[in-house]
C-alpha cells in the first residue's frame, strides 16, 4: 500500500511529526484511491450538475464539465502540495460513487467531508468509507481529533457522523459558506471523534 508521508509542523518548534496518508484503501466492495483527469466527466454526471447532492456543499452546481475538470486538477494539486487528500470511492465494477477527503487541521488534527451520487443515498456507502477513513486517521500515532460538519438542516449527514462514533460538540454560528442557501455563511452542526 503506498504512502504519502506527511511532515506536521509543530506551531511552537522546529520538530515534525510523520503522519502517513494511504493513497488507496481497499474495502469489502469499494475502493477508494485519488482521482485521475480522466474522473471529471463521471463526476460531473454523477453529482457535480446535481442540485440535489450540491445543495449542503460549499459550491452551486457546476454548469459544465469545464468546472468539474478544474476541480479535478485542484484535488491533484492538494495531493501533490498535501493540504487535502481526496479519494474518489467506486465499486468493485469500478463505478463511481461519491468522494470524500480529509485535510488537516493542525499538527495533531483533521477533517473530514465526502459526498456521495444522489442514486446511491440510503445504501451506507458514505458511512462505510468515512468510518474506514475516520479510524485510519485516529489510529495515527500523531492525530489526536477527526471533525466534520454539516449543515443544520442536513439530517443524513448528521446521522452519518453520529454512526461513526463521533459526537456533537456545538453549533457553529457562521461556519460554512452553503451558496445554494444564501451568500451569507450558515450554521454547522461540529462533530468530532477524540482520543
Amino acid at each position: 500500500m503506498q504512502q504519502i508521508i506527511r511532515k506536521n509542523a509543530h506551531a511552537l518548534s522546529d520538530n515534525y511529526e510523520e503522519v502517513a496518508i494511504q493513497t488507496e484503501f481497499s474495502l469489502s466492495g469499494l475502493t477508494m484511491r485519488p482521482p485521475v483527469n480522466s474522473d471529471a466527466e463521471r463526476i460531473f454526471l454523477l453529482y457535480a450538475m446535481d442540485s440535489n447532492v450540491t445543495k449542503y456543499l460549499a459550491w452551486k452546481p457546476h454548469r459544465n464539465l469545464s468546472e468539474t475538470s478544474q476541480f479535478v486538477q485542484s484535488r491533484i494539486q492538494e495531493w501533490k502540495e498535501e493540504s487535502r487528500f481526496t479519494w474518489c470511492i467506486e465499486s468493485d465494477s469500478s463505478q463511481l460513487l461519491g468522494l470524500i477527503s480529509c485535510k488537516p487541521q493542525s499538527e495533531s488534527s483533521y477533517s473530514i467531508s465526502y459526498v456521495i451520487g444522489r442514486q446511491f443515498w440510503g445504501r451506507g456507502f458514505g458511512t462505510k468509507v468515512a468510518n474506514e477513513l475516520v479510524k485510519y486517521l485516529i489510529s495515527q500515532p500523531n492525530i489526536f481529533r477527526v471533525e466534520a460538519y454539516c449543515d443544520t438542516d442536513n439530517v443524513g449527514s448528521s446521522k452519518v457522523l453520529e454512526k461513526l462514533g463521533m459526537q456533537f460538540e456545538c453549533v457553529a454560528k457562521r461556519k460554512a459558506n452553503v451558496p445554494n442557501f444564501s451568500d451569507e455563511p450558515q450554521d454547522c452542526l461540529q462533530y468530532a471523534l477524540t482520543r
